[in-house]
């Protein structure tokens, strides 16, 4: 039996499950980030993208790892959880007040979906992860069109 050759192992590198989970993330990612680039919003492509790969790639490492570390019985939820709560701290560094108003919840609360979306697919649940997106994206742009309606009618009243 001879060796496989580098192409060989590349090939089978790139078209491994883990591999197309972590390029799904970030595509999932990347699309909720594209929503807060065309709004100008500081964190956006990149940081979605990461946001979500890390997700990914954190719940891969749980599932594949937590059981056989030591040989022992461990909760391969563990690293899992610990997404959400160094994801909530990150989406608390992106909230601030104002004189008169309270920006970045909306990044955050993104910054969030995307950690979960991210968890999703490196627990092999993209089909949840589509159906979030696309509920996502609609809550935002519904969200917009409603603001922009309700902003349009206060200013006929002044």
């Amino acid at each position: 039996m001879s060796d496989p050759s580098l192409y060989e192992t590349v090939m089978a590198i790139a078209f491994s499950t883990h591999a197309r989970q972590l390029l799904t993330a970030a595509l999932v990612g990347y699309c909720i980030g594209l929503e807060r680039e065309l709004k100008t919003k500081p964190a956006s492509l990149r940081t979605f993208s990461m946001i979500c790969t890390g997700s990914c790639l954190f719940s891969i490492l749980s599932l594949e790892t937590a059981g056989s570390v030591g040989g022992g019985p461990y909760d391969q939820t563990r690293i899992a959880a610990q997404i959400v709560t160094g994801v909530g701290f990150l989406g608390g560094g992106v909230i601030f007040k104002t004189t008169d108003r309270i920006e970045g919840i909306t990044t955050a609360a993104l910054i969030w979906l995307t950690a979960a979306l991210g968890m999703a697919v490196g627990f092999g649940r993209t089909d949840i992860a589509i159906i979030a997106v696309i509920i996502g994206a609609a809550i935002n742009l519904i969200s917009y069109l409603t603001y922009r309606v309700l902003f349009h009618f206060r200013q006929k009243k002044e």
